[in-house]
């Protein structure tokens, strides 16, 4: 998300579990102050995670219309480079921030990493889906949506004539023994949407679902890299079931190299939880007002339309017309299981602490 490699859906290993720095919840930081740089092409700098891809026909053109030179910095997963912008809090290591999802933000918005950026800057903010504006405050806004879901291997199950799982409850049925490959959500951001979304989904009863489904054989992969490309039977593996994206059959078929015009990949839907990704000003940056200019480029429809295939996810803006390949097979159910962002965040660390007690 190439097969997804170096893009977004890759959801690299290494889920930072170092302690996170909070601080009380931060408003206008002195680095609203005006810019002070000479004038011409100034770097803006995106702080992301290692997976990240930005499409170089909309940076070139970004470049142009604003001005600028965009450069990123990525490393590890989503949680190791949020960990490592709130330990930098103020003395930030670029101007943005993309990578903070459903699952880390309030943490996120518990710190003094980001600016408030008034609405006046956001205009294209306008465009993006209401119900993706989890953060009121003014300080993070929302990019892209990747659903996180079981996927399987359509091939392998017909060679055997057998039916596929439809729910979170059969995967745990003794018919599907041994079939499926998840990510920790310790080290895994797809693991730990995926755990998080099983006690949505199943309330009191998903820490019973966890020792029914290692009971039954479930094998545990330290990141998506590992369950995708070395597990999961469409590439080799011995595992026909795995947590990934409803936006993989289309990245399969994409990244085929013609040699597949329909996915051997399928999603089942009801497992599916909204994984939501967002963007913000980092405080204390040396160019706030170009740094607000791009974060309003992140949410029109150029960049939007670039989402798709270059990090294989779905625009958080309305309306955008998407790839026909992203358009024929990419899943995103509705309803989908809910993460509430409140709830993840006084949850978290007690239902990662459960499951390695139940799993590891």
């Amino acid at each position: 998300m190439k097969l997804f490699v170096t893009s977004r859906h890759a959801a690299v290993a290494l889920l930072a579990t170092a302690a996170l720095v909070s601080t009380s919840c931060g408003g206008d930081s002195s680095s609203n102050a005006e810019d002070t740089t000479p004038a011409g092409p100034q770097t803006i700098t995106i702080v992301t995670y290692s997976s990240f891809v930005l499409d170089d026909a909309l940076k070139s053109q970004v470049e142009e219309d604003l001005d600028v030179k965009l450069e990123i910095r990525a490393s590890g997963d989503s949680s190791e480079a949020l960990s490592a912008a709130i330990l930098t809090a103020g003395r930030p290591e670029g101007d943005i921030f993309f990578g903070v999802d459903n699952t880390l933000l309030t943490r996120a918005l518990s710190t003094d990493v980001f600016d408030t950026v008034d609405a006046d800057d956001l205009p294209n903010l306008d465009g993006i889906a209401d119900e993706l504006k989890l953060d009121t405050s003014g300080r993070l806004v929302p990019i892209d949506v990747g659903p996180v879901c079981v996927d399987f291997d359509r091939e392998w199950f017909d060679k055997r004539q057998l039916v596929p799982p439809t729910s979170l409850e059969e995967l745990v049925l003794p018919l599907y023994k041994d079939l499926l490959v998840v990510e920790s959500p310790v080290t895994s951001s797809p693991g730990l949407v995926f755990l998080m979304a099983t006690y949505s989904a199943l309330g009191d009863g998903a820490e019973q679902w966890w020792s029914d489904l290692v009971a039954n054989g479930v094998s545990v992969a330290g990141s998506w890299d590992d369950a995708w490309n070395a597990q999961y039977t469409v590439n080799g593996g011995d595992r026909p079931l795995v947590v990934s994206y409803g936006s993989s059959p289309p990245a399969e078929v994409f990244y085929s190299e013609g040699n597949l015009t329909t996915p051997r990949t399928g999603v089942i839907e009801a497992t599916c939880a909204e994984q939501v990704e967002f963007a913000g000003v980092l405080a204390g940056g040396k160019q706030p007002e170009r740094a607000r200019a791009v974060l309003n480029e992140m949410l029109g429809e150029p960049w939007q339309a670039s989402l798709p295939l270059a990090n294989f996810v779905f625009p958080a803006r309305s309306g955008v017309e998407l790839p026909t390949v992203f358009e024929e097979f990419a899943v995103r159910p509705s309803p989908m299981i809910e993460l509430d962002p409140k709830a993840v965040d006084a949850e978290r660390d007690e239902r990662i602490d459960r499951w390695r007690q139940q799993v590891e």
